[in-house]
């Protein structure tokens, strides 16, 4: 009788153990699923993070680039009114010359900051884009009509995105 108690003890024990076990493992799987939710979930918030550094990185001088564009469209108006130096005394037109090298070779820099940092004019000839052009005068033409006539100011992109649209005269 004694070894019969004892034995089914032990078939009551062996069965909560087991029913533990189950629990256990349930528990396991259940944890483990969860940990595999979170470990994706991570992984896809440090793809976000990286992407939008990406993106800020990429465009981080756009405010700045905004700024001075319209010091760059001086410049270059202030370019297209050099002076004619032909009748000046040959000393003044040496030191005028030397100063126009100078001038110049800043606009270099300038153009190649620009190239490096993915500023780039947007296109002044052919038909008219809207995504890239604001047409401010029409003007009869021979040209077929939407073609830029001429450019009233310049029009910019850093890399893909579109900081100012060049205004154009285009043809009616």
């Amino acid at each position: 009788m004694k070894d019969k108690k004892a034995k089914e003890k032990d078939e009551q024990l062996e069965q909560k153990i087991e029913t533990e076990n189950e629990v256990d493992c349930q528990k396991c799987e259940e944890y483990l699923e969860g940990w595999k939710r979170a470990k994706a979930d991570y992984s896809n918030l440090q793809k976000t993070v990286e992407h939008e550094r990406g993106e800020l990185r990429k465009y981080a001088t756009e405010d700045l680039l905004q700024a001075i564009l319209p010091a760059i469209d001086q410049y270059d108006v202030a370019l297209q009114f050099t002076p004619d130096i032909q009748n000046l005394p040959e000393d003044q037109k040496s030191v005028f010359k030397n100063w126009l090298i100078g001038i110049h070779a800043v606009r270099d820099i300038w153009e190649r900051t620009f190239e490096s940092i993915g500023l780039t004019t947007v296109r002044e000839e052919g038909a008219f884009d809207p995504e890239m052009h604001e047409a401010v005068k029409e003007e009869d033409s021979d040209l077929k009509p939407g073609t830029i006539l001429s450019v009233q100011q310049k029009g910019w992109k850093l890399k893909d995105k579109l900081l100012r649209p060049a205004k154009v005269t285009i043809s009616k």
